[in-house]
């Protein structure tokens, strides 16, 4: 008998030592969510302040489209030629880009709404430019004519 009783105590103080364990987990738990929630509450006024600024540069002027790219490469010097060129051939288009995309600068002109307008214009260039070729783009929204 005496042995039963000591196998009680024992059983007793494991579920004594549980059970404080799992109170102090708790009061840890509950201290620190009260913690992260003021820094979450912080966090959220900053993004808040960034996402503002982010959508007050969002240019709605510019949509999905098309242009002609008609040279790429890592040399400046080679898109500035490019561009020379394009513009003695064609003077009047104004619709020309020069973009930086690490590691390559490119030359895009154009400004096509429809895939099928820039494959029109893409055959007249190719006569001069025979490895320029169509890449979608944002471009300017096209003005509407009555």
């Amino acid at each position: 008998m005496i042995i039963v009783h000591v196998e009680v105590g024992r059983n007793i103080k494991n579920a004594m030592g549980k059970i404080i364990s799992f109170l102090a987990f708790i009061t840890v738990f509950l201290f620190s969510n009260k913690v992260f929630s003021q820094v979450i509450t912080e966090n959220n006024e900053k993004i808040e302040r960034f996402l503002i600024m982010k959508n007050t540069s969002i240019d709605t002027n510019k949509i999905a489209g098309y242009r002609i790219q008609l040279a790429f490469n890592t040399d400046r010097t080679v898109i500035d030629d490019t561009k020379a060129h394009f513009l003695k051939l064609f003077p009047e288009e104004d619709q020309n880009y020069s973009l930086y995309q690490q590691p390559y600068w490119k030359f895009r002109v154009g400004n096509f709404y429809r895939e099928i307008d820039a494959l029109v214009s893409l055959k007249e260039i190719r006569a001069y430019f025979p490895d320029a070729f169509i890449v979608p783009d944002n471009i300017k929204r096209p003005s509407i004519s009555n």
